[in-house]
C-alpha cells in the first residue's frame, strides 16, 4: 500500500498473478532391501549404477535389490533412491580409541554406519598436524591435545573422507561428534561418539619422528644405515612375528653420495631406500605383498611420518595395511645429521573393529558380523521401512521390493520372508498417499499360468496404485559368468516405465513393442496368446517375447484392472497421469495457502491450473480435439461456498479426459463382390 504524503508521482509494481506450475518428476524409483554395504536405513540418491556401486558396494549375490537397480538403469531409468535394510542379526563394527594422555580413558567411540562384516573393512587415520595445535611441543605454545584431524577410508568403494581440525570440546562447532555424525554433511562411513569430552584426543596413527636439524651441503663420508621393522598383527591383535619384517638392515644414503638439499628430499630418499630394500629382500617382499612405505612431512617439515600405503581394494583377512612402521639406527644417531627423534609409534591406521595389543584401541572394540546366512533383513523390517515413508522422506514415484519375494534357501518355491503380500498391501497404501506407484513381483511359487492366475486372484492386495507383472526374467549373473538366473522383474519394469515417461510422457502406457526390456534373455515362462487371455482379464500384466521385438511388457493394467471390478483406474497410464497432475499441483500451489480467499485468489488459481492443463493437452496427454473437450478447471463461488470460506477452504475442481491404451486392435476384413459386367 502506497503512503501518499506529498504531491508528486508515485510508482508501484503489480503482480501478474502468473505462477508457473512445474510438472513433478514421474520416474524416480525407490528400492528397499539389503545391500553389500551402505548406510543403514538412510535414503541415498543414485543417478547411475556407478553411483550405486560407490554408495552400496555394487552387485551382491545375497541382494536381489542390487541386480534390480542394475536392470533399472540398463532399461532407461535415470534416478533411483535406495534404502538399505540391515540384515537380520548383523552387527556393526565398533572401535574405542583411548585418549593421548591416558591409556585407560576412552576418547572416541567410532561405529560403522553400515552393519555387517564389510564395516570392518574401513580404516581410520588420526593426526594433529597443520591445524595450529603445536604437536609434541612442551613449551609455549604447548601442544593442544584436544585438536586433531580424522581421515576415513573405504577401500571397497575408494571413498576417502577427511575431517580437519576436530576437537573434543563439547559444544564447539568443530566437536568431533557434531561434525562427523551430521546426517547431511558428515561421514557416510562412521558415526562418532565423543566419550572423553574436554579431555585430550587420540594419538596420531603412524610413526612420527621430529627432525632436529636442517640438511648441510656436502657428501656423505660413510654409509648411513637403518633397521626397518614392519609389525603385522593377527586377528587377536597380537604381533605376528612370522608375518612381520623385523630388523631389516638397509642403506639409506651411500658413502660419497650428495647430501639431501632439503628435508623433503631427505624424506623422499628415505622412502625410496626403504621400499627398494623391501623389494630386494625376497622374504620382506613376500610378507608385504606389494605394499610400500610412505613418508610425509608436516608442520613445515618439522615432523616426519611413516606409514604403510593405503589399501587400494577390499582388504583380506591378512592384517597388512594397519602395520606399524619403525626405523632405528644401526649405530649412533638415527639418520646422522638430521637428528631424528621418535615421538610416537602406532599402527599406520586403525581397521575399524579390529583389536590391537599394547595400543590405544580398547578391548571393547569388535568387528562387524553379517548375521543371517541368507543375507536378508527381518520380514517386519520391510513393513516398518515402508510405513516410515509416510513421513518426510525421499521423493519417489515407483516403489520396488525385489527381495521381498526372494526364495528360501531351503525351498526354491517358498518365499524367504513371511507374509510378503501383507507388506505389499502396506506399500500400496503408502503409494496411494504419496501419489506413487508400486511394482509387484511374483512370489517364488508362481511358476506357470495356473499358479499366476491363483496368485493374482487370491493373494495380490487390491490397489489402483499398484501393478503386478508375471513372470520373472532370465538374466545374466555378472558375479557368476556364464550363468543365467531367474530374477524378479520390478527393476527392469521400473526402468521401462521411466524410459517411456522420458520418451513420450506419463500418459503413455508402458507396454507394447516399444516397451522392450534390455539385457534379458526372455521371460522365465513363455506365455502364449491363449494363456495371456486367461490372466489379462484378471489385471495381471504379462511379460512376453516375440520374434524381432524380443522381450516386451505386454500389459498395462493396475491391480484393480480386472474386468469384473470395472474400475475407472483400470489402466496404469490413467492412474499415473492423475497422480502426476495431483502431485504437480499440490507442490506448485503451496503459495496459495493463507492468501485472501476471494475472487482474486480464485482467478489466479484458475489461470495457473489452466495453463498447466493446457500444456499437457498440447503434448497429447488428453483425449479430445479441443481444450474444452480435453479438460476443465473450475474455481469460483460455485466450488467455494461461503461455508467453505468460513472454514478456510478453497476448492479447485479439475477434470480431464484420459487417453486409454488400445489393448485390443480389431481388424475387420471382407471381400468386395464386383457386379457382373
Amino acid at each position: 500500500m502506497l503512503n501518499l504524503t506529498h504531491p508528486g508521482i508515485y510508482t508501484r509494481e503489480l503482480e501478474s498473478g502468473v505462477r508457473t506450475v512445474a510438472g513433478a518428476p514421474t520416474s524416480v524409483a525407490l528400492f528397499i532391501g539389503p545391500t553389500r554395504t551402505g548406510i543403514d536405513k538412510r535414503a541415498q540418491i543414485c543417478l547411475s549404477f556407478a553411483d550405486f556401486e560407490r554408495n552400496f558396494g555394487g552387485l551382491y549375490a545375497k541382494s536381489s535389490l542390487s541386480y534390480s537397480v542394475m536392470h533399472f538403469f540398463a532399461n532407461g531409468g535415470g534416478q533411483a533412491v535406495v534404502i538399505r535394510l540391515p540384515v537380520d542379526g548383523a552387527a556393526k563394527a565398533v572401535s574405542e580409541i583411548n585418549q593421548d594422555s591416558s591409556a585407560d580413558a576412552v576418547s572416541l567411540k567410532m561405529t560403522a554406519l553400515s552393519s555387517g562384516a564389510a564395516g570392518g573393512d574401513l580404516f581410520v587415520e588420526i593426526d594433529p598436524f597443520d591445524i595450529g595445535a603445536h604437536p609434541y611441543s612442551s613449551t609455549d605454545p604447548k601442544y593442544d591435545k584436544t585438536r586433531f584431524n580424522l581421515t576415513l577410508i573405504d577401500p571397497a568403494t575408494g571413498l576417502v573422507e577427511r575431517f580437519g581440525d576436530l576437537t573434543t570440546l563439547a559444544g564447539n562447532v568443530r566437536a568431533a561428534d557434531t561434525v562427523v555424525s551430521d546426517p547431511a554433511t558428515g561421514s557416510r562411513l562412521v558415526a562418532v561418539e565423543l566419550v572423553g569430552a574436554g579431555a585430550s584426543g587420540p594419538q596420531a596413527t603412524g610413526s612420527v619422528y621430529r627432525i632436529g636439524a636442517d640438511p648441510v651441503a656436502g657428501k656423505f663420508t660413510e654409509n648411513i644405515e637403518v633397521k626397518l621393522s614392519v609389525v603385522l598383527r593377527g586377528a587377536d591383535g597380537k604381533a605376528n612375528a612370522d608375518a612381520s619384517v623385523t630388523g631389516l638392515q638397509l642403506t639409506v644414503f651411500k658413502n660419497g653420495s650428495p647430501r639431501p638439499s632439503s628435508r623433503l628430499e631427505m624424506a623422499n630418499q628415505l622412502a625410496d631406500a626403504l621400499n627398494a630394500g623391501i623389494q630386494a629382500n625376497a622374504d620382506a617382499r613376500k610378507k608385504l605383498a606389494g605394499a610400500s612405505v610412505v613418508a610425509t612431512l608436516h608442520e613445515g617439515g618439522e615432523f616426519l611420518r611413516l606409514t604403510l600405503g593405503r589399501p587400494a581394494e577390499t582388504p583380506g583377512p591378512n592384517r597388512l595395511h594397519d602395520a606399524t612402521i619403525k626405523i632405528e639406527a644401526v649405530t649412533g644417531d638415527l639418520l646422522e645429521g638430521f637428528e631424528l627423534v621418535l615421538q610416537t609409534a602406532n599402527p599406520s591406521r586403525y581397521r575399524l573393529g579390529a583389536l590391537y595389543e599394547n595400543s590405544r584401541i580398547t578391548e571393547n572394540s569388535k568387528p562387524g558380523s553379517d548375521g543371517d546366512a541368507a543375507g536378508q533383513p527381518k520380514s517386519a523390517d520391510f513393513k516398518n521401512a515402508i510405513t516410515l515413508l509416510e513421513g518426510p522422506d525421499a521423493f519417489f514415484n515407483l516403489l520396488c521390493l525385489p527381495d521381498l519375494v526372494r526364495p528360501s534357501v531351503k525351498d526354491p518355491k517358498a518365499p524367504h520372508h513371511t507374509d510378503p503380500m501383507g507388506v505389499y498391501a502396506e506399500a500400496a497404501r503408502v503409494c496411494a498417499a504419496k501419489f506413487a506407484f508400486l511394482v509387484v513381483d511374483p512370489t517364488p511359487d508362481v511358476v506357470d499360468i495356473t499358479s499366476a492366475s491363483v496368485w493374482k486372484s487370491t493373494k495380490v492386495p487390491r490397489s489402483t496404485h499398484a501393478g503386478a507383472w508375471f513372470p520373472n526374467l532370465r538374466v545374466d549373473d555378472p558375479l557368476r559368468p556364464g550363468s543365467i538366473v531367474s530374477h524378479p522383474p520390478s527393476g527392469a519394469v521400473a526402468g521401462a516405465i521411466a524410459r517411456t515417461d522420458n520418451q513420450v510422457g506419463v500418459w503413455q502406457a508402458p507396454a507394447g513393442t516399444d516397451a522392450f526390456l534390455a539385457g534379458v534373455y526372455g521371460p522365465s515362462v513363455e506365455v502364449t496368446d491363449a494363456e495371456q487371455g486367461l490372466v489379462n482379464p484378471l489385471g495381471l500384466n504379462v511379460i512376453r517375447r516375440f520374434p524381432i521385438y524380443q522381450t516386451v511388457l505386454f500389459g498395462s493394467r493396475t491391480v484393480d484392472g480386472a474386468d469384473a471390478l470395472a474400475s475407472q483406474w483400470k489402466y496404469i497410464p490413467v492412474r499415473r497421469t492423475a497422480s502426476y497432475i495431483l502431485r504437480s499441483l499440490s507442490e506448485s500451489l503451496r503459495w496459495a495457502v493463507h492468501q485472501r480467499n476471494g475472487e482474486e485468489l480464485w482467478s489466479q488459481l484458475r489461470l495457473n491450473c489452466t495453463a498447466f492443463m493446457h500444456g499437457l493437452f498440447r503434448q497429447g496427454a488428453f483425449k479430445g480435439v479441443s481444450a474444452r473437450e480435453a479438460y476443465f478447471v473450475a474455481c469460483d463461488a460455485r466450488t467455494t461456498t461461503p461455508a467453505d470460506i468460513d472454514l478456510g477452504v478453497v476448492n479447485v475442481v479439475i477434470g480431464f479426459a484420459p487417453l486409454k491404451p488400445a489393448e485390443f486392435v480389431v481388424i475387420s476384413l471382407k471381400q468386395i463382390v464386383q457386379p457382373a459386367a
